[in-house]
Formats: C-alpha cells, structure tokens, sequence
C-alpha cells in the first residue's frame, strides 16, 4: 500500500462508493416501475460516463501518479452518471419516477445512518455531533473545497451556508434540473438526521442555507 494514500483518501472514496451503492438502488427500483426503460436508461447512462468502479479496495483502481485528480474525477463521474439516469427515468417514466427517485434517496439516507449509528463514534445527541457524522457518508465535493462555512454552533443547532452547489456542475452536465437533484438530496439529509435522532431535523432555511436543530 502506497504511503501517499493517506485516510482521507480512503475517507473521500468510501462517500463516492455511497453515491454508486445509491445509484444501484435506484436502477433496481426504476426496473420495478419502468422495466426495459430502467435498462436503457443505466446503459446510456454508463456509454456517456462509465460502468461505476468495482467495489474493491482503492489502491486496485487509484492512480497514484495524480490522486488529487483521480479523486475528483471519480466524484464527478458518479454525480453526473447518477442524476443522467434519473433524468432519463424521469423523462420516460414521468412523475412516478419521481415518486421512486424520492423514495431511494430517503431509503438511503436511513441506511447511511444505521450504518454511522452502528459505528458508536458519533455523539447522535448534539447537533454538531449529527453533522459530523453527516459529512463521513455525505459526498459534497473535495475536502479543498470547503463548500460549507458554519455559521452557527449549539448543542441544539448547527447552521451553515454553501457558497455554491458542487454538484451542480454535474447534474448541468448531465442534462438533470438541478431543483430535482436538489430535492432528492434533501430528502437524503432529512432521513439521515430523522433516524440518527428523531429528536433533531435537518431544515434548508434558505437557499444555500441550512441547519440541523433539536425539535
């Protein structure tokens, strides 16, 4: 194993496998309510952008020669080959797709959160505690970014401002209405936060801005 590989290597590439696991749940879904389409759609969707990476160690796949590149690129892979074959699905399918994209999203961001309840190391009763835990499964751009800058910090809320959508730029690329996309990720968030502890909710209080605060 190289030494450049460094944790937060491993950390960024485990959230990029979150967004492919989510993208099979979604095709398995799309093929109940859309049959063939759903197959179209995932074959479209992988000749534009690539069939998504085998889940096997990162060292197996990474290019050592450029990691900070290779990284960035498997982010951008993921997000625009993902919100492409909601779009198609959407497009063909209509609202009901819709209605499964919603569902999935929501499935997942409960299944992310058993799965950081599961690992004991998250204190689940603040606020800063769930947005820590939050940003361990949530895939929101290069650690360099810094996309997001905390506004506000309690036991009992935690707020903060996005400067600009990172995914945006892949979701535009892949031809998916950015409202959509935006939607569906809030509906992850909201059922990240609601299982870790129902006694908190995440809100968007405006756009770019949001909170997780004790209800």
């Amino acid at each position: 194993m190289s030494a450049f590989l460094a944790p937060i290597h491993f950390w960024l590439y485990s959230k990029i496998r979150y967004v492919i696991e989510r993208e099979q749940l979604l095709f398995e879904e799309a093929g109940n309510l859309c049959g063939g389409t759903a197959e179209e759609a995932r074959e479209q969707a992988w000749q534009s952008y690539g069939e998504p990476l085998p889940d096997t160690d990162l060292a197996d796949h990474i290019d050592q020669s450029n990691i900070h590149g290779w990284l960035q690129r498997q982010i951008n892979v993921a997000e625009s080959r993902e919100a492409a074959f909601i779009q198609t699905i959407v497009d063909n399918c209509g609202d009901a797709a819709v209605d499964v994209a919603r569902k999935t999203f929501r499935e997942h961001g409960a299944h992310c959160s058993r799965h950081a309840a599961a690992q004991g190391k998250y204190d689940a009763s603040t606020a800063p505690g769930i947005y820590k835990a939050i940003n361990d499964y949530y895939l929101n751009g290069m650690p360099c970014d810094q996309a997001d800058a905390i506004t506000e910090s309690t036991p009992d809320k935690i707020a903060w401002e996005s400067g600009v959508c990172l995914q945006e730029p892949n979701w535009k690329r892949a031809g998916t209405d950015a409202k959509l996309m935006k939607t569906l990720y809030n509906e992850w968030l909201t059922a990240f936060v609601n299982l870790l502890n129902p006694g908190f909710a995440f809100v968007q209080t405006a756009e770019n801005k949001f909170e997780i605060v004790r209800v």
